[in-house]
């Protein structure tokens, strides 16, 4: 990987990204509260079912589509008579990840961060703005494989990046959620990154129909954090 290439995914894998991700916690707030998650055990085996049910099931898949997506479209975007062309896959793929968001505050994050992240986009180059109005509601899916295609990542280095980025906001916000120190939460993180590998590949080879997942603890987490009294996270 060369440095130009490794550092463009760095910067937008960075929780310093100014899109807000730090503001969620995708219902992981809710399980520490009631006790489901006691300790770091607890939230270790919580954040790898989601990252490899979850991530690699939905996101991670609809992340390598919209990624091809865009890249046909700006492959094709001066050829003429072309310049629709991968435009109906990006809207399809975003709206079908959005479908996948079973609570509200999943799917409000999502569009959120997505519309945050999209706000980022306009404020680096005036020569991409006319994409960014191409997709209704964007994802942050959508927008992070735009970035990625722009600045030449491939589809799996844009996974890489993506899982990363999920792995450290979560562990972070376990880390203000509840009494588990730094170093809990990044022996977390190197126990999960062997796991890490194996979720890509198989997000590269799910097929469309394939695509889904069934955690049910996130969704009841999620539905009923959306009414918890006393929260640091939107979700």
């Amino acid at each position: 990987m060369q440095t130009t290439s490794l550092l463009n995914l760095l910067h937008i894998s960075s929780p310093a990204l100014p899109i807000g991700t730090f503001a969620y916690s995708q219902g992981l707030e809710y399980t520490l509260e009631v006790g489901w998650c006691k300790n770091a055990d607890d939230v270790e085996q919580w954040v790898k079912s989601v990252m490899v049910h979850g991530l690699g099931g939905v996101d991670l898949p609809i992340l390598k589509r919209l990624h091809q997506a865009w890249s046909v479209y700006i492959n094709k975007h001066e050829q003429a008579g072309e310049q629709d062309k991968g435009i109906e896959p990006l809207k399809y793929w975003n709206a079908t990840l959005l479908a996948f968001r079973e609570t509200k505050e999943l799917y409000l994050e999502d569009i959120q961060v997505g519309d945050a992240f999209k706000q980022w986009h306009k404020s680096q180059s005036a020569e991409h703005l006319a994409k960014l109005e191409l997709v209704d509601k964007p994802t942050v899916a959508c927008m992070y494989a735009l970035n990625g295609v722009i600045k030449g990542l491939t589809v799996e280095e844009c996974l890489i990046g993506f899982v990363w980025s999920w792995l450290e906001n979560q562990i972070t916000s376990a880390s203000k959620a509840m009494p588990m120190g730094q170093t809990d939460g990044q022996n977390i993180i190197r126990h999960l990154i062997p796991e890490i590998e194996g979720v890509i590949e198989n997000a590269m080879t799910v097929e469309d129909d394939d695509i889904g997942s069934g955690l049910v603890g996130l969704s009841m987490s999620s539905a009923l954090h959306e009414n918890q009294y006393s929260r640091l996270f939107r979700s």
